[in-house]
């Protein structure tokens, strides 16, 4: 049984990398969390800015078509609030601020453990 509930939670996954979502996917199922899934910034957006009630978005800075801090800057523009935590495999700290700056609530780097995801997670979901 997973430590984090997020039974009823809607989770918005934005990753191009299968390989990457798949884990993530398999994490966040233990949850009970609702998930979708989109590949692209453009896409993302627009999936987000049809007002679908997410509670969390996972958000990958490398991806096709804009990249996620400009996402999260076009995201920011409409919710101070929904936590936006961002997921990459560049471990420069230049790129975490660049993250932050960009509205990111917090930056978690690749490859992480299913106890740092949800540590994290819990930080801005309550149960």
């Amino acid at each position: 049984m997973s430590p984090l509930n997020l039974e009823n939670r809607k989770i918005l996954i934005v990753e191009d990398d299968d390989m990457s979502f798949l884990y993530l996917n398999h994490l966040l199922l233990l949850t009970g969390g609702m998930i979708v899934r989109e590949k692209t910034g453009p896409e993302a957006l627009e999936l987000y800015r049809k007002n679908l009630g997410f509670d969390l978005i996972l958000m990958d800075l490398q991806l096709p078509g804009m990249d996620g801090k400009q996402v999260t800057r076009e995201i920011r523009n409409h919710d101070l609030y929904i936590p936006i935590i961002a997921q990459t495999a560049d471990k420069s700290p230049l790129e975490k601020e660049l993250a932050l700056e960009a509205g990111c609530t917090e930056v978690i780097t690749k490859p992480y453990s299913m106890e740092e995801l949800f540590e994290v997670i819990g930080k801005y979901i309550s149960e």
